[in-house]
């Protein structure tokens, strides 16, 4: 039989957690059953992707260390890499460990783990028969090649995928993966082009390095990346006036850590929820309130900064005097991700659409905070007058003489020396760029945009659901494209557990034989 072939596009974090999960379903299996790989990845390394690129050190994982992962079967594993590293000027000596002096480590570093994963998981899966070969160019088509039933649900298994690649390469594979990230910021001003605008801020160390050290600086969105722009923007120019401006005004809550566990009584009452069939926001607000009254707060406590739109310095001081509230809701929220999906797939379409419009900042605010480090800085930057937050931008436009204008809701007209986009990643189509692969795919009918966000996928196997309703075999999803079925699926945690789910798919199951069960 001829060998099959899985194409990778995308050599990012969702691929590595893909490698070492494929990796991890054919260790226990007989000879004969890996198949060979191919990773699609146009930037310099294979493994961390641009999340996590080399950067600057003070943009940092905004969860602990303890709590990152590619293996959520393993959770203690990047912390275990993290120990193995040898301080520096220390590498003679085999006693002498790297041990972080915060909960929260740079980015950089979870990239560099990353990449040493990837590394593994190809040697592992050479090791088990399968060759991964490395095609540093974009994939810039995707077509189903015609020797079957052209991708209709339950089709035999004769079709392949022909990719083409930026360089005019062609590929064959009988299996896709697609883990293309998030799409890129959205240039809602339409300021692409203009001096002195930075339309994709990672990373951080090269995008803004030519900023200018004296220059004020308007930095679009309030959420994590506009936080690691300011921190960097602050450190490489102590001249630089910065203002982090939104529509909302909202901030990241400020983590805390009053530990991880998986809150029993909570996830009892959402289970009583699904043998009810009663899932509703009421509901689900409910038990997440009934959860911290028992711990001597309540949702309208821990929520209370964002229902009274509270400033952004008046939220964080407020946080790190009293950190119960948020810190009890933000475990909450962590403990429902296992059930996120299910969850919103069982709420009706106009209770997602309310949640959506009316909620879904403030969960976000709660689902990722900033780490303690980073609002001590911030509010350092603010008290030294380096630092502002506006709220209300309605415009942007280049001025005449140069720079920039920015309009707010109250009538307010300021001038800017330069602009950082930091909107942060969006699920919208429509945004993504006319010549990406998304677009292209979206066009031909592979992909149907989901109303909700991302596109339309199978929720039990994330296969692709085209034009026609109906999957197309083979064809799988990663990351922030399943959002719309899945409701949040960018966390590091959620992607490696997708990556785990569509890894199973790709091992036969005729081959699926322990070691040991034949002589």
């Amino acid at each position: 039989m001829k060998k099959r072939t899985i194409a990778v596009v995308g050599g990012g974090a969702a691929c590595t957690a893909f490698l070492a999960a494929y990796a991890r379903q054919l260790s226990g299996d007989v000879a004969g059953a890996a198949a060979d790989v191919i990773v699609f990845e146009p930037g310099k390394s294979f493994g961390p992707g641009i999340a996590y690129a080399e950067d600057a050190d003070t943009a940092l994982l905004n969860r602990p260390y303890s709590a990152m992962s590619v293996d959520y079967g393993d959770p203690g594993q990047f912390r275990r890499w993290l120990y193995r590293q040898t301080s520096a000027g220390q590498a003679g000596d085999p006693e002498a460990r790297h041990t972080p002096r915060s909960h929260f480590v740079s980015r950089t570093l979870f990239g560099q783990y990353l990449e040493n994963v990837f590394s593994q998981s190809r040697e592992d899966l050479r090791l088990l028969g399968a060759q991964v070969t490395l095609v540093p160019s974009a994939v810039v088509d995707l077509a189903v090649e015609a020797g079957g039933t052209g991708g209709t649900a339950g089709a035999g298994g004769s079709d392949t995928y022909l990719l083409t690649t930026a360089d005019g390469e062609r590929f064959v594979a009988d299996e896709v993966v697609l883990a293309i990230g998030a799409i890129a910021p959205s240039d809602v001003y339409g300021l692409n082009g203009s001096a002195g605008f930075v339309a994709q801020p990672y990373p951080l160390v090269s995008s803004l390095d030519e900023v200018d050290r004296s220059a004020e600086v308007l930095v679009l969105g309030a959420g994590l990346t506009a936080i690691d722009v300011a921190v960097v923007l602050a450190d490489a120019g102590q001249e630089r006036k910065i203002t982090l401006a939104s529509r909302s005004g909202m901030i990241p809550d400020v983590r805390t850590d009053l530990g991880t566990g998986e809150l029993p009584e909570l996830l009892a009452g959402v289970r009583r929820l699904f043998a009810r069939g009663s899932v509703s926001l009421r509901s689900i607000h409910g038990l997440v309130d009934t959860t911290l009254r028992l711990s001597g707060t309540s949702m309208r406590e821990a929520l209370l900064p964002y229902t009274d739109s509270w400033s952004a310095p008046d939220l964080m001081r407020h946080r790190l005097e009293n950190p119960l509230p948020g810190g009890l809701a933000q475990r909450c929220v962590g403990a429902l991700t296992p059930f996120y999906s299910e969850l919103w797939r069982a709420l009706p379409e106009a209770s997602r659409r309310l949640f959506l419009r009316e909620h879904y900042r403030t969960y976000n605010c709660l689902r990722n905070p900033m780490p303690v480090t980073n609002a001590h800085r911030l509010l350092g930057l603010h008290e030294a007058g380096r630092l502002d937050f506006a709220r209300g931008i309605t415009h942007v436009k280049a001025a005449a003489g140069g720079g920039f204008t920015a309009t707010f809701a109250d009538g307010r007209a300021e001038h800017y020396d330069a602009v950082v986009n930091a909107v942060g990643r969006t699920n919208n189509t429509a945004a993504a760029s006319a010549s990406s692969l998304t677009s292209r795919l979206v066009r031909n009918g592979t992909f149907v945009s989901h109303p909700l966000g991302g596109i339309r996928v199978d929720p039990g196997t994330n296969q692709v659901r085209g034009s026609a309703g109906t999957v197309f075999p083979r064809l799988y999803v990663l990351g922030d494209l399943a959002s719309g079925e899945h409701f949040h699926v960018s966390s590091m945690e959620l992607v490696a557990r997708q990556a785990a789910k569509v890894a199973a798919q790709l091992v036969p199951a005729s081959d699926r034989l322990l070691v040991g069960a034949v002589a």
